[in-house]
């Protein structure tokens, strides 16, 4: 009798253990959210960078353009010397920045002229940026105004009438080239370094593709 009774609360005991294991685990949480982006290229693409402020009485612009060259860091103002930028602020991060920045909100996937202009990118946005990629293309970026809570800004995707917002930092990184523009410092006082070379002209500007979705927008 004692026996049966233990083998009756061995059963016991494992139904109960296999209940809890099919029941009482912790569930596995919800997968990482898929990250949207107003625009996503690799940065290696990225030959010439021209960024302006349409807005300015005095329009800023200022233009870098990509030498490669053995070991050597490869970006440089286009400019007739061939200005060398500041590689601790230049680094891998401006090229990075502007291979796609994450869209915290997409705000519309198709604006029509009235938007466009209540968002500031019509009739001129903040901050113009053209990028000359490989294979002779053309992307061209505007940046409007900010959104009414000042975090973000709104930002029209190339080729698209699609806008979305971007952090407020990304801008502040983006401005500052023309603000306060990455000029290597000097090797002796009132010198830099000089890179020669003809300037090369800017193709006109052709449609291209934004890969601007690691997940598909969601509104």
């Amino acid at each position: 009798m004692r026996a049966r009774n233990i083998v009756i609360l061995l059963v016991v005991l494992a139904v109960l253990v296999g209940v809890f294991y099919v029941y009482g685990r912790a569930k596995p949480g919800p997968g990482p959210t898929p990250t949207d982006y107003v625009w996503l290229i690799d940065m290696e693409e990225i030959e010439r960078i021209t960024i302006e402020m349409p807005r300015q009485t005095e329009i800023k612009s200022q233009s870098w353009i990509k030498i490669s060259e053995g070991d050597e860091f490869p970006w440089f103002f286009e400019d007739a010397q061939r200005s060398p930028v500041d590689t601790n602020r230049w680094g891998g991060g401006i090229p990075l920045l502007l291979s796609g920045p994450a869209a915290n909100r997409v705000i519309d996937t198709g604006a029509t002229v009235e938007k466009l202009t209540e968002y500031g990118i019509l009739p001129a946005p903040q901050i113009l940026i053209t990028m000359l990629l490989t294979d002779n293309r053309t992307m061209i970026i505007e940046v409007g105004d900010k959104t009414p809570n000042t975090a973000n800004f709104y930002v029209r995707a190339p080729s698209t009438n699609q806008v979305a917002t971007v952090d407020s930092s990304w801008y502040d990184v983006i401005s500052r080239l023309l603000t306060d523009p990455p000029y290597a410092k000097a090797t002796h006082p009132g010198e830099l370094v000089k890179k020669e070379g003809p300037l090369t002209p800017l193709p006109h500007s052709c449609p291209i593709s934004p890969l601007m979705r690691v997940a598909p927008f969601t509104l």
